[in-house]
């Protein structure tokens, strides 16, 4: 309530917008403006306060022409401030998941050339074993071993190449759910201008 007693002895006119951003989902913001009678704008916290307390109306009354342009003034800098911050908002959401994105591509392609790494060795030790075996029956089942393990070594191979086929369709993802935040719709919607005072 100290907010209103500041204002005792003070008028002026107030105005209340809704602004409609529309992107990946729709947001209702309320935007208030307000100038006392001798220039001086309101906070929102006051003007927010003013509808706190009781009152009473008397009738229509019209705006003068220098507090309308302020009030206009007012709301276009709180507009652009809610935009900015809107715009804030989804650089951090754009931020944080290309960064989740990015650790998920790390670990998938550092698990993959940790398997095709140990699979090298594998089959470095299984040729080694192969030239070393005696019989004929043990060399072809040593080279079988050999084949055996070539081939898993391919398998992660390509799991590695469609794990990047599926990481770059992920960030594609992203940005265009970025694009389409970017790409957003504001409507801004006067509700009510009142003339106000404190007595």
């Amino acid at each position: 309530m100290s907010v209103v007693e500041a204002l005792r002895g003070n008028a002026g006119y107030l105005t209340l917008t809704r602004v409609t951003i529309e992107s990946l989902e729709q947001e209702d913001h309320l935007l208030w403006a307000a100038v006392r009678d001798s220039g001086e704008p309101l906070d929102a916290e006051a003007c927010d306060k003013l509808f706190g307390v009781s009152g009473h109306t008397q009738g229509a009354v019209s705006v003068a022409p220098e507090a309308e342009a302020q009030l206009r003034r007012q709301t276009a800098a709180e507009r652009q401030a809610l935009l900015d911050r809107v715009t804030a908002r989804n650089g951090r959401f754009f931020e944080e998941e290309m960064e989740k994105l990015e650790r998920w591509a790390d670990d998938l392609k550092e698990g993959l050339e940790r398997d095709i790494k140990d699979l090298d060795a594998d089959i470095r030790t299984a040729r080694r074993d192969a030239r070393v075996e005696g019989s004929l029956e043990a060399k072809v089942a040593a080279q079988r071993r050999v084949r055996d393990l070539e081939a898993e070594r391919n398998r992660k191979r390509r799991a590695l190449f469609e794990a990047q086929d599926e990481i770059d369709r992920r960030k594609e993802e992203v940005i265009t759910g970025v694009e389409a935040r970017l790409r957003q719709k504001v409507v801004e919607e006067p509700l009510f201008t009142i003339r106000w005072r404190v007595a």
